[in-house]
């Protein structure tokens, strides 16, 4: 059997029987956090722009948009939906490979969209589809051997994540679901240079990949087909974009290991890359009992992949002037938490970043590359991270960090994507009570025995 139909048959053959719990808790956290991420990111400027998109064309009210409860088509609701899930840079993220991908903002928008389209999709039904889908983008991604900063192709694979939990929930037949992943192939598409530049396009590329994986979906439904090999024909994927590849990482343990279970929960609404960084000068500040004022300076090392892209351009990142550019700027992250003792959704909004505080904090810290750490996890796009901070006292401190929490060696629970989706809440565009924040997680918790999704759906609707 080739590859490609082994992954077909995957996608078409995994159920939640056969699905290990794990996964299917680990679903049920893609979903809350996904939703938590988008009514955090409602009133952004993104999420704005997303939202105006959406309402430019209308049509068939078929699904909803989440927080602020238009009905748009699905594909447009996909579209908005998994823009403004990503518009923080909060969702959740894999990171135990040289790329990396947001795989859940992704994949649950068109799962979600499709089971308010079909009222007979069940809760088991949407965690298996999640769960395979997720599974198959991260090994997609991580089959990709070459980094993205050096080729600029950047996590292109994603359209068949979305893909795959379409074809599943529209209960396509084999031969269907390989026409919708050789339609996909000619969505394909990402690129680096909107990390560059800081620009939108981190978010609505998201969106628009979401989109086109349900959009593939339906067009191999009503009849279109595509290419029998996207991924290994003489044009294929791998042969044209990616041909140093590592199929072991795509294939390996394939329907018995789902990989959706080893992604990174964010604590933190910025670049998983400046995780470890937070995550150590918190620990510090905690142990040791300083606060902002305290501190002389900040010594910061990594590896020079993960410092090319949170610590460069230094003209940027030491004088973030916008949201997007703060999020992905380690200086400005670690003297947000040595300062204010977090790192929250209100610190990227444009009042915040000129905090003289933070902006004194920053002045003093250095970000550089740590030779060990260089050598040995230089491939990684998320580098451990040493943090030295010294203070007015002359004491100084230090610690390494390799694996913040999130990670899935130190991995979130539900609960933990409850308190996320309550401090989302606080910045939404339209409130949430808290009652209706709990019915969200309990119904979540319990997706499994869910003969609908239908309730939900009201529930993601702000201002009620």
């Amino acid at each position: 059997m080739d590859v490609t139909t082994q992954l077909i048959k995957h996608v078409l053959n995994s159920s939640f029987e056969t699905i290990p719990e794990k996964a299917i808790e680990r679903a049920k956290l893609s979903i809350l956090d996904t939703i938590a991420c988008a009514i955090g990111g409602s009133n952004d400027p993104i999420a704005h722009f997303a939202r105006r998109l959406g309402a430019l064309s209308g049509g068939k009210p078929e699904s909803t948009v989440w927080i602020s409860g238009e009905k748009l088509p699905s594909s447009l609701a996909v579209l908005v939906n998994a823009t403004v899930a990503r518009a923080l840079d909060f969702d959740d993220t894999y990171e135990i490979c040289i790329n990396g991908c947001h795989a859940s903002a992704y994949d649950v928008p068109p799962a979600l969209a499709l089971a308010e389209r079909d009222p007979s999709i069940t809760g088991s039904e949407l965690l298996s589809a999640v769960a395979t889908a997720i599974d198959l983008h991260v090994r997609l991604a991580r089959s990709v051997t070459t980094n993205a900063i050096d080729t600029g192709r950047d996590n292109m694979v994603a359209v068949w994540g979305a893909t795959a939990v379409s074809t599943k929930l529209l209960r396509l037949e084999e031969d269907k679901t390989r026409n919708a992943f050789g339609i996909a192939y000619s969505h394909a598409a990402g690129e680096f240079q909107m990390y560059e530049e800081g620009a939108h396009t981190v978010a609505l590329q998201q969106g628009l990949r979401a989109r086109s994986g349900l959009e593939s979906a339906l067009s191999a439904m009503v009849g279109f087909n595509g290419p029998r090999e996207p991924f290994f024909g003489k044009y294929g994927f791998y042969k044209a974009f990616e041909p140093d590849y590592d199929l072991d990482m795509l294939m390996d343990s394939l329907g018995s290991d789902y990989l959706n279970a080893s992604i990174s929960f964010k604590p933190w609404p910025s670049c998983r890359a400046t995780h470890h960084g937070i995550d150590g000068l918190l620990q510090l500040r905690e142990r040791h009992n300083f606060i902002g004022e305290d501190i002389v300076s900040i010594e910061l090392g990594l590896n020079q992949r993960a410092r090319s892209v949170v610590a460069q351009p230094r003209d940027r990142k030491w004088n973030p002037n916008d949201p997007v550019v703060a999020r992905f700027s380690l200086p400005y992250v670690v003297s947000v938490a040595a300062e204010r003792g977090s790192v929250a959704i209100g610190d990227f909004r444009a009042e915040a970043l000129d905090d003289p505080a933070v902006r004194q904090i920053m002045a003093a810290t250095m970000v550089e590359i740590d030779p060990e750490i260089d050598r040995t996890h230089g491939r990684d796009g998320n580098s451990p991270t040493t943090v030295k901070v010294k203070l007015k006292s002359g004491e100084q401190y230090f610690i390494r960090v390799d694996t913040p929490f999130g990670h899935p060696e130190s991995p979130a629970s539900l609960d933990d994507g409850m308190r996320k989706l309550k401090a989302c809440a606080e910045m939404s565009m339209l409130p949430f009570s808290e009652k209706q924040l709990g019915l969200i997680g309990e119904f979540i918790a319990d997706l499994d025995k869910r003969p609908s999704l239908a309730p939900l759906f009201e529930l993601v609707v702000g201002g009620k």
